[in-house]
């Protein structure tokens, strides 16, 4: 990408380690960006530098978002090490295949706390930081298509996924409006798959295996389209599914 704007510029992801998260990073550092994955297993996230064939770099960083003391140590870091953060994706969350009425509280806890509480602390700690550099900036959150309608599927494993979903796309409405009232030169752009090829559906086993799915990539590949927009062009959201092969 020849005339990428964000060349050069530094580009955070949370839960970079594998999937989506992977493939975004090995995107942005072969379109010419400083990306640091944030990651409970540093080591994966450094290890994708052998598949950047651009000008790029990724540097990990050990962090487990479900505590809040690691996660604001490590932004605090990255502000301190790298002049501006100008892009973050918001990529990391889990998945626990369950009907609700098996679903121990425990489970549901860390469901919203990765998924929900986490992300927001991200955006937060992010926000606070773009505010003061003033800068054009672009907030990318991986939704999901759960997080605005769910699917009818012969056995209803989802528990409160889409939940935190839906919680996620009423986030990402409410920030854009403060990044206006605030009069900040921020985009946002929502990303929601449909699913993808990963180790996040192994919850599932061969319940889905028949069924059409992303790869990471194409997901990647929708984070640089919804970078690439001109100034003053915002791409809200994206939904995105794998189409049905048509013999």
């Amino acid at each position: 990408m020849e005339n990428f704007n964000w060349r050069n510029k530094v580009a955070v992801i949370t839960g970079a380690s594998v999937g989506i998260g992977a493939s975004t990073a090995v995107a942005l550092a072969n379109a010419g960006m400083l990306v640091v994955g944030l990651a409970r297993r540093q080591e994966l996230v450094e290890a994708l530098n052998s598949k950047v064939t651009g000008e790029g770099k990724i540097i990990g960083r050990q962090c487990d978002l479900s505590n809040d003391e690691q996660l604001v140590s490590s932004f605090q870091w990255i502000q301190e090490k790298f002049e501006c953060i100008q892009v973050l994706v918001c990529n990391a969350g889990i998945l626990k295949a369950n009907f609700l009425s098996e679903s121990p509280t425990k489970d549901i806890k860390e469901l919203f706390d990765l998924n929900v509480v986490a992300t927001a602390s991200c955006l937060r700690e992010t926000l606070k930081h773009m505010a003061k550099k003033r800068l054009s900036c672009h907030i990318v959150v991986i939704n999901s298509v759960l997080g605005h309608r769910i699917p009818e599927v012969p056995v209803p494993l989802f528990s409160v996924y889409p939940a935190t979903k839906h919680a996620i796309t009423a986030l990402c409405q409410t920030i854009r409006q403060e990044i206006h009232f605030l009069k900040l030169n921020i985009k946002l752009t929502s990303i929601c798959p449909g699913m993808v090829d990963t180790d996040f559906l192994n919850v599932y086993s061969q319940a889905v295996d028949e069924l059409p799915k992303l790869q990471p990539d194409d997901v990647a590949k929708a984070v640089l389209y919804a970078l690439d927009t001109p100034d003053g062009v915002q791409v809200e959201d994206i939904i995105l599914q794998k189409m049905r092969k048509v013999d």
